[in-house]
């Protein structure tokens, strides 16, 4: 009859169950660390990364009339851009131009916006505290 035994170290103040178990979780975290230095520069990480935050200042100038500012309105019935997530106004402004979202100013002011100005005034906008 074989019986199976834990092995249980004593480590400080904290018991560790089995060297097996701590050696897994060390690879574990060097495979991770190592993917987020791979993965992260090559802009798989992060997916709305191409927007021009200083080329987005100067396309948001249009914006400012009614938004503010730097985005930062003071009338209640314009939102304010500034620190929104760039994702978040990316989606509204392809929403607006694609005219899935309505607004009479907002979808033709969208509506020469090319995915790079959009991904511009994204960035500018997200970047303002």
């Amino acid at each position: 009859m074989t019986t199976s035994t834990t092995t249980i170290m004593q480590v400080g103040y904290t018991t560790i169950i089995g060297y097996t178990t701590i050696k897994r979780c060390v690879f574990t975290l060097m495979i991770s660390l190592a993917m987020s230095i791979v993965i992260a520069p090559a802009g798989i990480g992060n997916a709305y990364a191409a927007g021009d935050v200083k080329e987005g200042s100067v396309k948001a100038r249009a914006c400012q009339i009614c938004h503010g500012k730097d985005g930062k309105s003071t009338k209640e019935i314009y939102p304010i851009l500034a620190g929104q997530h760039a994702a978040y106004l990316r989606k509204q402004l392809q929403a607006f131009r694609a005219g899935t979202r309505k607004d009479p100013i907002m979808n033709s002011m969208a509506a020469e916006l090319s995915d790079q100005d959009i991904d511009d005034i994204a960035s500018f906008f997200s970047g303002v505290p």
